[in-house]
């Protein structure tokens, strides 16, 4: 049986770790030995199943960023290392010496892992949402549509990354790479849908969907009140929380909350009435369907997790990935979103607007009509058929 690692680079959130988890299980169950490399060793602990695999650091640079508001993946990345080749290949050699002796990487926006697999000749699987699997195009597309983003300034930051990238590759006689969008190429499997895409201009591609990811075990009752059900799962350092949860509460709806690290004072002053906080993660499979909406920040999997269920969305992003998402959705018409930088946001509206709406409700439910033939489990067992394949 073969050694699989679970790598996870960039980013934040228990979502990278929800992502990899099914897939981790599924290959454990099938004899093979599973680990986590991840950015965060506490990121998704709490999950159902997350302590059977093992878990350990994941090499990352840390440093003060380069690009304030990265207009592509190529500014991204210089703002974590890619913008110097001896730090580059000092995180590269990192990598390689936690992949020795595994046989296969299955990775959740982890470039620098690919690029030690590609060293090491051991094959490796993106599977994510594809926010950082850009097209193979030079430059990357741009990311902040609503920004002029001159050309001459991406290619720059393309080019300097892949300067860091093929000083590593040539060393260990790899062919070097055009465009950053060519390290994902043959790698890349899309867990998202065409409406959710936030790369439209990438063309005909296949999408696999969603997976069932990993999801706490809580199903609460849902509490008394007056108006429709919300399902919310919020940050506890969302800016917007207090009044956020004083416009659920004005509104009557019963309402499940899970927000993990939420202050005391903050969880006594609303977990009454009409809104309940769960102490640990819910069941999303379980109670989301009898929701009438959702309430979050625009995390990929909980937002297509809502439109398969036919469930209208608030999104209330606290990134750019998010906010990407929520473009997309309001674009799509199966819900709402408040961006981050709006002041005094009228949260009571929005929900208002959401539950008496019904325009918004029936988008969702196209959407899961669209996609009702899809089945989660086929969708993991072609991942591990590939994988295995690979191996």
């Amino acid at each position: 049986m073969a050694k699989i690692e679970f790598a996870w680079e960039l980013g934040a959130g228990t979502g990278h770790v929800a992502t990899l988890l099914p897939i981790a299980a599924a290959v454990k169950a099938r004899g093979h030995d599973a680990r986590f490399l991840l950015r965060d060793l506490s990121a998704g602990a709490d999950l159902d199943g997350a302590v059977e695999i093992p878990r350990e650091g994941a090499p990352i640079w840390s440093g003060p960023p380069t690009c304030e508001a990265p207009l592509n993946l190529g500014e991204i990345l210089l703002n974590f290392g890619y913008h110097d080749p001896p730090q580059h290949k000092a995180l590269i050699d990192a990598w390689r010496e936690r992949l020795k002796g595994s046989h296969t990487v299955v990775a959740n926006v982890a470039p620098a892992a690919h690029l030690a697999a590609l060293t090491l000749g051991i094959p490796s699987f993106e599977i994510s949402q594809g926010f950082h699997v850009p097209p193979p195009a030079m430059p990357s597309p741009p990311l902040r549509h609503w920004e002029p983003a001159p050309r001459a300034r991406l290619e720059a930051a393309d080019r300097r990354v892949l300067h860091a990238i093929n000083s590593v590759l040539s060393g260990h006689g790899v062919r070097p790479l055009a465009t950053i969008g060519e390290l994902f190429a043959g790698r890349a499997m899309l867990l998202t849908y065409p409406e959710l895409d936030i790369y439209p201009e990438r063309g005909p591609c296949d999408y696999y969907g969603i997976t069932d990811s990993g999801e706490g075990k809580a199903v609460p009752d849902w509490p008394a009140g007056d108006g429709p059900r919300l399902f919310a799962y919020l940050y506890s350092y969302f800016k917007g929380l207090d009044p956020l949860l004083a416009a659920i509460a004005a509104s009557g709806s019963p309402t499940l909350v899970f927000c993990r690290g939420i202050d005391p004072k903050l969880r006594e002053k609303y977990d009454r009435g009409s809104i309940h906080f769960s102490a640990e993660p819910m069941s999303v499979s379980k109670l989301l369907p009898q929701a009438h909406a959702l309430v979050c920040h625009g995390s990929h999997q909980m937002t297509a997790q809502a439109l398969l269920a036919g469930k209208p969305v608030l999104l209330l992003p606290t990134q750019l990935e998010q906010f990407l998402i929520m473009r997309r959705l309001v674009r799509f018409g199966a819900g709402l979103g408040i961006a981050p930088e709006v002041p005094n946001a009228d949260y009571a509206s929005a929900l208002t607007a959401l539950a008496e709406n019904a325009e918004y409700a029936s988008k969702a439910r196209e959407f899961a009509e669209r996609y009702a033939r899809h089945e989660h489990g086929s969708a993991l067992a072609t991942m591990i058929a590939r994988i295995e394949a690979a191996l």
